[in-house]
């Protein structure tokens, strides 16, 4: 498995149905520590942003001044899903293969939860495997 060779530190959880509400994710683990995955489009293409819940509302302006892209907004459903071969809802921490923006508020967790690219999979991880393992070209805090 890709994580295992890479020395990750991490724990797949499994659930019997799909995560689509914050009481359905409370279930299996505190979500103060979910890391959302976000499919943005922007000037310099699609990408993802991997962000803490604890923020709440995203701020994409706030972002993109913070990262120097001029505008920053959401990616269509159809753009994500083929650009990252993953549905909605089971977006990936790891294995997306496109550029990465990184909340570096992150890093104060010692795990951080997220999509692992099987809807009925969550993936638990330490955030600096997540940085390290993303191609990161843009970090804001």
């Amino acid at each position: 498995m890709y994580l295992e060779n890479r020395d990750a530190d991490f724990e797949i959880i499994k659930h019997d149905t799909p995560i689509s509400t914050v009481q359905d994710a409370k279930q299996y683990f505190n979500i103060d520590f979910a890391a959302p995955v976000f499919v943005v489009q922007s000037e310099k293409g699609i990408m993802v942003l991997i962000t803490s819940a604890k923020r709440g509302k995203l701020d994409f302006k706030k972002i993109s001044m913070e990262i120097g892209i001029s505008k920053l907004k959401l990616a269509n459903r159809e753009i994500a899903e083929k650009e990252t071969g993953y549905k909605i809802g089971s977006m990936p921490l790891i294995g997306s293969n496109l550029p990465c923006i990184f909340d570096k508020s992150l890093l104060n967790f010692k795990y951080i939860y997220g999509g692992s690219g099987d809807a009925l999979h969550i993936l638990k991880i330490k955030p600096n495997d997540v940085e390290h393992l993303n191609n990161v070209v843009f970090s804001f805090n």
